[in-house]
């Protein structure tokens, strides 16, 4: 068995895109690239949801607010909840530190128009948590080419050892 040194205080960093190693993370920043082209960020497509579904979250921009229009079902243990249906601000006041930290990165991306890469470590601040390391890609998206509509966030997760199964072939 696996033992993960988990420190005292979560910490995350900012990464760039290319500094993110999973694979369904850089197949889904792959798959983002080539739809953009030219502009900025491209519109929502099933061609990134799709290829990286199990490990994706979906959010729909509502105004001030974000709504998690999908969960993927890689994720869903990891968080032992599905988010499906939620806003952030119900999220946040269930889970205030997740939640302020989803809220400034989602922010962060929805008005700059720039993907970003986050990564860190879970710590024992968060005694809930079933998992020690994360890596994301967050990816604006938007039918407008000035205003982000949707932001997919595709994740990786590194389980406290035998609290929930991986997903076949991760």
């Amino acid at each position: 068995m696996v033992e993960f040194w988990i420190p005292e205080e979560s910490s995350g960093e900012i990464v760039t895109l290319d500094g993110l190693e999973a694979t369904p993370l850089r197949t889904g920043i792959s798959r983002w690239q080539a739809l953009r082209g030219a502009r900025h960020f491209p519109e929502l497509s099933d061609a990134v949801v799709a290829a990286v579904a199990a490990n994706a979250f979906l959010v729909q921009v509502v105004e001030d607010d974000y709504q998690f229009r999908s969960v993927g079902s890689a994720l869903v243990p990891g968080f032992d909840e599905d988010f499906s249906g939620l806003r952030l601000s119900e999220l946040s006041q269930r889970r205030p530190k997740f939640g302020i930290g989803l809220r400034m990165l989602y922010d962060m991306v929805r008005n700059s128009g720039e993907p970003m890469g986050y990564r860190g470590w879970v710590g024992k601040d968060m005694p809930g948590a079933l998992f020690v390391y994360h890596e994301n890609a967050i990816l604006p998206f938007g039918v407008d080419a000035a205003q982000v509509d949707h932001l997919v966030v595709i994740t990786a997760l590194i389980p406290r050892e035998g609290l929930f199964p991986m997903p076949p072939g991760r």
